[in-house]
């Protein structure tokens, strides 16, 4: 931990906030989730765990528990609201929040420190799908229809206390930061650093809380289901007209379904984590409502100069067998139409890099795997690049946002036709979870294999991609095979009958 010497005198070179910090010998069999539920579990918190892919598959890499927040901002059409204590301390009306926000950023300056870990503090929270209208001005000339959420269109806290899991180097670390423009702050911030290492050291004991059963699945209901097959299937057809006719390439469809839910967020994070490691997860604690999920695909990655993004396109459901399985993976990787819409998901990706890249820095490392998860199999590439010399992750986020993989190609019309078409503003599916750090890395995962937790309702969402040869009917399933995993967590039985609430 930094003496408060070494605190002032990072405070006389201009930096705003400093990391006060103790590191632990990670003890075996800790569960990131049970942790969090000691630590905190009360609102405005979060846990975001991170998986590193290996041969064999998806190993841990971080488990950070993001202590109550006190900051965060609020972004929609034309504001950006800044809170602190749950109260309105700042408001911008402005038709660019992401720009504004990128201003905000320079209030922070920290030092760094190579002892802590890859993410020690900065913004954590969502991008929602919406905020494509946030960055793109001729989205805003389409009515918007309303999500059915209460949430803002992106939402980001100010962590400044948490906990890592450094699960490859075996390490844990608390970390508090203290403002150096605020007298006594130093003290205040190592007091409550102590605090949080008593309370973590208390909470360092094998626990029970995961090997509970799963619950049966829920019969007694029917899901709600937003967009009826019927009505889908007339929306694929729609597109293939517009495809047709030259106007779009490829429209990434989606659809919404809901069931009664009275557990708790922390349960259904619990059974979604028994499928196994995913690349990323998450479980948001907004108070009134809760995101949970476990995202195979990343939107984009930031380390220094280095950006990364790996589209993901082209579905199989898993075998029951390893003969099953293994002919599935050789039907995917024959089927000219997943290759084609994969290929073509990948020059998008390409594009939207170079957009932001250095020239000439944009490759393709990795072309045409299969990563296999829990219920569906996957084509993934990755395209990497660097940076060019002054971007940020938020200029990065916005040439981006959102996946080709969630929205089509072209980016901008497939976005007017969902917006046509869905009945819904998606909210928060189909939009980005992850960080911005205070040295301008960050790490954003698409909002898929998500739920929302909201009065007492799970609410699912799943899209498929809609080209010239596409057949309605298995576009369909592959909206089924891909909300499964999230519904059996839920214990909900994903083959119940589905009730039509809703038809455009």
């Amino acid at each position: 931990m930094l003496n408060e010497k070494e605190f002032n005198e990072y405070g006389r070179q201009g930096f705003t906030h400093i990391p006060l910090w103790q590191t632990l010998t990670l003890p075996d069999a800790v569960e990131p989730l049970a942790l969090y539920q000691a630590l905190t579990n009360q609102g405005q918190d979060y846990l975001f765990e991170t998986g590193v892919r290996r041969q064999h598959g998806v190993e841990p890499a971080l488990s950070v528990i993001g202590l109550p927040c006190r900051e965060r901002f609020e972004l929609g059409e034309g504001y950006l609201h800044h809170y602190r204590d749950m109260h309105l301390c700042e408001t911008w009306e402005t038709d660019d929040p992401l720009e504004v926000l990128k201003i905000l950023q320079e209030r922070w300056s920290v030092p760094e420190i190579s002892a802590l870990p890859e993410f020690a503090g900065g913004l954590f929270g969502y991008f929602g799908f919406e905020t494509t209208r946030l960055i793109e001005p001729r989205l805003r000339r389409i009515a918007r229809k309303p999500s059915g959420f209460a949430l803002p269109d992106a939402l980001l806290w100010l962590s400044l206390e948490l906990v890592v899991i450094d699960h490859q180097r075996g390490l844990l670390h608390c970390i508090v930061y203290g403002e150096t423009g605020v007298e006594g702050d130093y003290v205040r911030s190592r007091t409550r650093l102590e605090q949080i290492v008593e309370r973590v050291q208390d909470s360092l004991t094998p626990s029970d809380a995961d090997k509970g059963a799963l619950s049966a699945p829920i019969a007694a209901r029917e899901i709600n289901q937003f967009f009826p097959e019927e009505c889908f299937r007339q929306a694929v057809e729609r597109i293939k007209e517009y495809i047709e006719a030259g106007d779009v390439m490829q429209v990434v469809l989606s659809r919404r379904m809901s069931h009664p839910y009275a557990e708790d967020a922390t349960t259904l994070y619990r059974n979604l984590s028994r499928q196994g490691t995913a690349p990323y997860r998450y479980l948001l604690n907004m108070g009134e409502s809760q995101i949970v999920g476990a995202s195979p695909e990343m939107l984009f990655q930031k380390r220094g100069a280095r950006v990364v993004s790996r589209p993901m396109a082209g579905t199989r459901r898993r075998g029951c067998t390893a003969e099953e399985n293994d002919a599935l993976h050789e039907d995917l990787l024959a089927d000219p139409k997943e290759i084609a819409e994969h290929m073509m998901l990948v020059d998008l990706a390409r594009n939207d890099l170079g957009r932001v890249a250095a020239a000439g820095s944009v490759q393709v490392d990795e072309l045409l795997t299969v990563e296999q998860f829990p219920n569906v199999m996957h084509i993934v590439s990755t395209v990497t690049g660097q940076a060019a010399t002054g971007t940020q992750a938020l200029d990065l986020l916005k040439s981006t946002f959102p996946a080709g993989t969630l929205s089509g190609a072209s980016k901008i019309r497939a976005l007017e036709v969902i917006a046509e078409l869905e009945p819904h503003a998606r909210g928060v599916y189909g939009g980005s979870i992850g960080y911005l750090d205070f040295y301008g890395n960050a790490d954003q995962a698409i909002v898929i294999r998500t739920g929302i937790l909201t009065d007492g309702k799970l609410y699912v969402q799943a899209g498929a991609g809609v080209v010239q040869d596409s057949r309605p009917e298995r576009e369909w399933q592959e909206t089924k095979e891909k909300s499964q995993s999230m519904l059996q967590a839920a214990a909900i039985n994903p083959q119940q009958p589905e009730e039509a609430v809703l038809c455009i």
